[in-house]
């Protein structure tokens, strides 16, 4: 691009996190430019996506081909005051690390996490997001006994997310019931940004 103010960060033929870390560094870098990231699958797309609304861009994504651009102006997307955050939510993320709770019996693991779920939608207070990481990612699939009560969290507003890579290691990616696809430096980034976090 010809404007110093518009930046290219093409990264087709990488998977995420790529994608978003190298979108990162430019932005980081030049923090006043608009940048347009090149990406060749949509789950890069959909992550570059996030990234890009939860920095306060106002993102606008063309396809060509196989290949999605997302051009991202900054300060067209202003990131809401936490002010305004419902009432009904913390400022806690929940990363779930398999598909039962506590150690011992599975199977009394899966009761429980049944239990779980139930409770978690009657709580006065939700998290505001709930990252499903290794074997946990079998809950958010649609043969899932724990679908219907993850996916009402999800329509409260808890964002939920799985993690990219375990649903391809599991073979369940194309089955994912509920929520979106995340990677390990979003999930990482959460982590350490001073976030609340309870693993499970």
């Amino acid at each position: 691009m010809s404007n110093t103010n518009e930046l290219t960060v093409d990264v087709r033929g990488s998977l995420c996190p790529k994608p978003v870390i190298e979108t990162k560094k430019v932005s980081d870098a030049n923090p006043d430019a608009v940048i347009t990231t090149i990406v060749d699958n949509e789950v890069s797309r959909d992550n570059v996506e996030k990234f890009g609304k939860s920095r306060g861009y106002g993102v606008a994504i063309r396809q060509d081909g196989k290949d999605f651009y997302l051009t991202m102006t900054p300060n067209d997307n202003p990131v809401a005051d936490g002010s305004c955050e419902p009432m009904s939510y913390g400022n806690r993320v929940i990363l779930m690390t398999k598909d039962y709770l506590g150690e011992g019996s599975e199977e009394l693991g899966r009761n429980l996490m049944k239990t779980f779920w139930v409770c978690m939608l009657e709580a006065d207070v939700k998290p505001s997001k709930i990252y499903f990481i290794n074997s946990s990612v079998k809950m958010v699939v649609n043969d899932s006994v724990h679908l219907e009560n993850i996916k009402k969290l999800a329509d409260l507003g808890v964002e939920i997310a799985a993690c990219g890579i375990c649903l391809d290691y599991f073979g369940v990616k194309e089955d994912l019931g509920v929520g979106s696809i995340t990677n390990m430096y979003a999930i990482t980034d959460s982590i350490l940004g001073g976030e609340n976090l309870v693993k499970l």
